[in-house]
């Protein structure tokens, strides 16, 4: 309505160097001077869109929240909200939990369940759909986390932005929604739950023992996120508890640790609204959680937990071990029966005797030598 433009300032300071745009620019819900980064499209499949705003990125110098806009011809546009998330054991904060905890993964299927503002299974799905969306999606891989949705034009996704980011940064993570979602014991004492069943199916396959061997052979210790089963073991999953499950939310979905990606035929002065209406929600709850502290609310267990610097970038990755399954550099002189060379065998079930696998893995150079790639 009217009431909501009333009193709204935008201030808008530009700087111009080769075919990027620097500039600063007020938000119209939040008290950020958010730093917009733009440049014109690159190397695009499927666009001719050569606007030099083609491309813009966001920062909050507040929250340090990032956005990235890209303009393009596609009817269909693609957000994802992508976390860098990394289970090594808490190896900073007296090891607070296992690498094989799964607590990537577990986080993962309980942000679907509600948020602080919309504390309802189904109810992100339900607005997706009206959105002319498929839903929503997401995944966990070994060095982050995104969640998605791709909607018929714009006005689905931006509208759904600052909803689908409120699931993320402020889920509701219940005590009986960790039970049915992630492990739970059932009338017949069996072990179920959406997580544990879903690694049940793959922990034992051949390629999944395989590659977790590879990993533990290419990161040898337990405080490297690189050598961690991020779905988890279903013997980690069993005692897993949900306050970890909070705690590790606390680390690693903050603000800092965020970015929100929009895609397609999309405005980028709407993308920047919706992203603000964000900043706006994390500058709220900061605010809010400000006077719970200064009121005494905040537990022990709230108060600890921060993530210490960032992760990967401030990880310790440590040195391969030479031993059964990891070759030694080559030395012309060594002896082909040499038997630091035995392969590592790994056993798993199969109705097919017959069948097996090679794998042969190696460690690149680490980004700090990206001057010596170029050669």
């Amino acid at each position: 309505g009217l009431d909501s433009l009333v009193g709204i300032t935008t201030s808008f300071k530009m700087t111009t160097t080769n075919n990027t745009t620097t500039s600063k620019k007020s938000g119209p819900q939040s008290s950020t001077n958010w730093s917009i980064t733009s440049s014109p499209l690159f190397t695009v499949l499927g666009s001719e869109n050569s606007s030099p705003t083609a491309i813009q990125s966001f920062h909050s110098p507040l929250t340090s929240l990032r956005g990235l806009v890209v303009t393009t011809d596609e009817p269909i546009c693609s957000l994802h909200i992508v976390l860098s998330t990394e289970s090594n054991g808490g190896h900073h904060n007296n090891n607070w939990h296992h690498p094989h905890d799964g607590l990537p993964h577990t986080l993962e299927h309980l942000v679907f369940l509600g948020s602080q503002t919309h504390p309802h299974k189904g109810v992100l799905d339900k607005l997706a759909n009206r959105c002319m969306a498929d839903g929503t999606n997401a995944w966990t891989a070994t060095d982050h986390t995104a969640y998605t949705l791709s909607t018929a034009g714009s006005e689905g996704a931006i509208n759904l932005l600052p909803i689908f980011a409120d699931h993320v940064l402020f889920p509701t993570i219940t005590d009986a929604g960790f039970v049915t979602e992630v492990h739970h014991i059932n009338g017949q004492g069996e072990n179920k739950g959406v997580v544990y069943c879903e690694m049940q199916g793959r922990e034992n396959s051949e390629g999944s023992l395989v590659d977790r061997a590879c990993m533990e052979l290419l990161y040898p210790t337990g405080s490297c996120g690189y050598s961690a089963e991020t779905g988890g073991k279903m013997e980690n999953l069993r005692t897993l508890t949900v306050d970890k499950v909070r705690r590790y939310h606390r680390e690693y979905y903050t603000p800092d640790n965020t970015i929100l990606v929009l895609t397609g035929n999309v405005e980028g002065e709407e993308f920047f609204k919706a992203l603000d209406e964000v900043e706006a929600l994390i500058l709220k709850r900061r605010e809010e959680g400000q006077q719970k502290d200064g009121g005494g609310g905040v537990s022990a267990e709230e108060k600890e937990g921060y993530r210490v610097g960032r992760p990967w970038i401030d990880s310790p990755i440590p040195p391969m071990v030479v031993g059964k399954g990891v070759y030694p550099p080559y030395d012309p002189s060594r002896a082909d029966n040499d038997a630091s060379m035995a392969p590592l065998s790994i056993s798993f079930p199969s109705e097919d005797e017959s069948r097996g696998t090679i794998s042969i893995a190696w460690r690149g150079p680490s980004y700090q030598s990206k001057k010596e790639w170029n050669h």
